[in-house]
């Protein structure tokens, strides 16, 4: 009995209850099962790594064995120079993160695709097949390698367009031939090995982010355009639209089989916002259009095919948008513009961004900036309009050109010396036909552009020899109510006499299409944009009147030189974030295949 206690207390410990048994299974299952999920997770979390040494001879073979094969049949453009890159590099990839796009080659394949979508020129990125490549990107090394030795040849013909200032559209108009360009081409031009070098600096020094970002234009305006040109590229790729076949104006409660459609646009496009209490309300809108058209005939009486209230609100935002009526009615001009493709507007979008490379980084705490397509000014004051205003533009043969300048004066009942293209072309035929014309008008005649220069008897003109002598004769206006330029002339120092000033013309304002001018610009408010920018030297309202009441020219000099910026925009992103587009009325935009040929013109 002694001998067999202890063995029954060993028997007793060895063996745990059944329950307990249980209990450890289940937490050892129980672990098992954590370290599982643990490891699914990892693995899942887990990006494949491309070794340094397999992505050097990736990179080699695409330089060397196959530079003409890359990613099926593309021949890199610029081998020699990308050479010359990887070597310094190390042949390591430069805008891949091992199997994915880096930050900056996020942002260089964005910068591509937005530039190369106005189809302005045989852009050579061959952007297309990269995003092709990228979205189908496996953890293949010589795949990621392609990428990357494309990205640097598309980078290389990029850059060299950028800082040689080749992505400025309209730089070439005839309009007023002696002015000197504003954006004209540097004389020395940047190479392919200035990029290289520029490239390989930047990755020295962990800079290449903001190598790329620096070539984009940094203002909000470009930002803006750039998600609106994404949005109009999705709709595009979405195969979902379609254009309308109306053929009457419908309004508020009508019915047609296409106003689904008409919902999907309005929606597709921002102008569409349901009505908070619009949930109340069965709907099929979430149906696609093109089926609920097809069951208009059945259903003709359901009440998706009326124009509601929020359609009619949704077409005047879309209306004001476009600068037309708002009505809320689609008549034919919203029928138009809601019919152009969305292809049409995203290319009409990108060739509009290029504009904003007209623009310095930091164009100044106030300046002027006119939209000729707008027929516009705003005098901006730390980044908010100070004073607005409509504008006069230069007529379609005489088209206002893309300017960047600075006002140096504000002249007071100016006297206007007539240019020689409007004296030739305008004033002089008319006075030649009408004896009297000039002196009714207040026009003088000076021998030459000297001062002081002889003046010529209006009633002893011998227009023959004058004809002969057009280039040497100097027409005046002196200051009055019949002057051209009106009350107040503000200087552009530049060489085709292009400036703004007011107008005895006062009726023009009230026109819808004011392209109507000889260049120069018109304003609206000469008196109050005289006193903006006079107030900081004591000229106040009634001082600047008082000159100008006595009819005797006095100008006055800056002490504060104030940047003017005539730009043209035929869309862009107002203040609220809303899409804005405009008539192209000097026909500059490349649509459809129209208007003259971008191509063409010698940057």
């Amino acid at each position: 009995m002694e001998r067999s206690a202890p063995f029954y207390c060993h028997r007793h410990k060895s063996r745990p209850p059944a329950k307990k048994q249980q209990q450890i299974v289940l937490m050892l299952a129980g672990i098992c099962m954590a370290l599982l999920y643990l490891a699914l997770f990892l693995s899942g979390s887990t990006r494949p790594v491309l070794a340094p040494l397999v992505a050097k001879e990736s990179i080699e073979y695409w330089l060397y064995d196959a530079p003409g094969e890359v990613v099926g049949s593309i021949s890199l453009q610029y081998r020699d120079e990308l050479d010359e890159l990887y070597r310094q590099h190390g042949h390591q990839p430069i805008w891949m993160d091992h199997f994915q796009l880096n930050d900056a080659g996020k942002v260089l394949v964005r910068s591509l695709k937005h530039t190369a979508s106005d189809e302005w020129k045989a852009y050579r990125y061959r952007i297309a097949k990269l995003q092709t490549e990228i979205k189908r990107l496996s953890n293949q090394p010589k795949h990621a390698a392609a990428i990357d030795v494309l990205l640097s040849d598309a980078f290389i013909d990029y850059a060299q367009q950028v800082l040689n200032r080749e992505l400025l559209p309209n730089t070439g108009e005839l309009d007023h031939p002696s002015f000197r360009k504003v954006a004209s081409a540097p004389t020395i031009r940047v190479t392919s090995l200035d990029v290289i070098s520029l490239l390989s600096q930047s990755l020295e020094h962990g800079k290449l982010h903001t190598l790329v970002s620096d070539l984009v234009p940094q203002h909000p305006g470009y930002e803006g355009l750039a998600n609106e040109l994404d949005r109009y590229q999705d709709i595009a790729e979405s195969g979902g639209w379609y254009p309308l076949n109306i053929d009457r104006t419908l309004s508020l409660g009508d019915s047609h089989g296409q106003v689904p459609r008409l919902r999907w646009m309005l929606k597709a496009y921002g102008d569409f916002t349901a009505s908070k209490l619009a949930w109340l309300i069965p709907q099929s809108e979430d149906q696609d259009p093109l089926l609920l058209e097809q069951a208009y005939r059945r259903d003709r009486h359901n009440r998706v095919y009326k124009i509601d209230d929020d359609t009619v609100t949704a077409l005047r935002h879309f209306q004001t948008r476009h600068g037309l009526t708002a009505n809320g009615q689609l008549d034919k001009p919203t029928l138009e513009l809601l019919n152009v493709a969305p292809y049409f507007i995203a290319q009409r979008i990108a060739l509009n961004m290029k504009r904003w490379r007209y623009l310095p980084v930091d164009m100044g705490q106030r300046y002027i900036l006119v939209n000729m397509a707008n027929f516009h000014l705003d005098l901006i004051n730390d980044g908010e309009s100070q004073l607005s205003m409509k504008v006069v533009i230069g007529r379609n043969q005489r088209r206002t050109p893309v300017l960047v300048e600075t006002i140096s004066a504000v002249v007071l009942a100016p006297q206007w010396n007539v240019p020689h293209r409007i004296a030739l072309r305008d004033i002089l035929p008319t006075a030649q036909k009408n004896p009297n014309y000039l002196s009714r008008h207040n026009y003088k005649i000076y021998e030459g552009w000297q001062t002081p220069a002889q003046e010529i008897d209006l009633t002893n003109v011998d227009w023959e020899g004058f004809n002969s002598r057009i280039n040497t004769f100097r027409f005046v206006q002196t200051p009055g109510g019949d002057n051209a330029l009106g009350d107040v002339k503000f200087v552009l120092p530049n060489d085709k006499s292009i400036y703004l000033h007011d107008t005895n013309h006062k009726e023009l304002f009230g026109r819808k299409m004011r392209a109507l001018s000889s260049g120069c610009i018109r304003v609206e408010k000469p008196r109050q944009l005289a006193h903006a920018l006079l107030k900081d030297q004591n000229w106040d309202s009634a001082l600047i009147n008082k000159v100008i009441d006595r009819a005797q020219t006095r100008p006055v000099q800056l002490k504060q030189p104030i940047p003017v910026y005539l730009m043209y925009w035929t869309s862009w992103v107002d203040e609220n974030g809303q899409l804005q587009m405009r008539d192209d009325v000097y026909r500059r935009d490349q649509i459809n295949g129209e208007s003259h040929k971008l191509d063409s013109i010698v940057l």
